[in-house]
């Protein structure tokens, strides 16, 4: 059986699973970059509830990013006060027949709905800040002490 969704690791949520990203193809992941995948989000409707949260309060306002002069990459954010999260901080899991793509560390920055004009055929859209490989860190914690900025 083909597995091609995604499992996005929040702080807050746990783990929610959507059935797959779609587009034309998968963005190229690396630590610093900007990438944006779109998932259908109609055949679970507690993550797309939950994702709704992000689409709500992540924005230009309340997440900054970077790299300093070394490349590594930063974060700093400052949650709306009537957010159901407390930190956009995710880990993204691709199923096993997604391709060659690991598990990443990312902050949401940026999310959108769509859907037709019948309000079915949701899509999710998460814009991400990519921080660091998912081996390299056990947990959000450690990713947090290390990418975060105290601005």
């Amino acid at each position: 059986m083909t597995d091609i969704s995604w499992t996005i690791h929040t702080k807050d949520f746990g783990a929610l699973t959507l059935p797959g990203a779609i587009g034309s193809s998968m963005p190229s992941f690396s630590t610093g970059s900007s990438v944006s995948l779109q998932f259908v989000a109609d055949s679970d409707g507690d993550a797309f509830d939950t994702l709704r949260e992000y689409v709500r309060y992540s924005n230009d306002s309340t997440t900054n990013t970077g790299t300093d002069i070394r490349g590594k990459p930063w974060y700093h954010e400052s949650p709306h006060p009537s957010a159901d999260f407390s930190s956009a901080l995710v880990r993204l899991e691709p199923g096993g027949s997604v391709g060659d793509v690991r598990d990443w560390w990312a902050i949401i920055t940026e999310a959108s709905i769509t859907t037709n004009s019948v309000g079915t055929a949701r899509r999710i859209t998460l814009e991400l800040f990519v921080l660091a490989e998912g081996d390299e860190y056990d947990d959000c914690e450690f990713v947090e002490n290390e990418f975060e900025a105290g601005l």
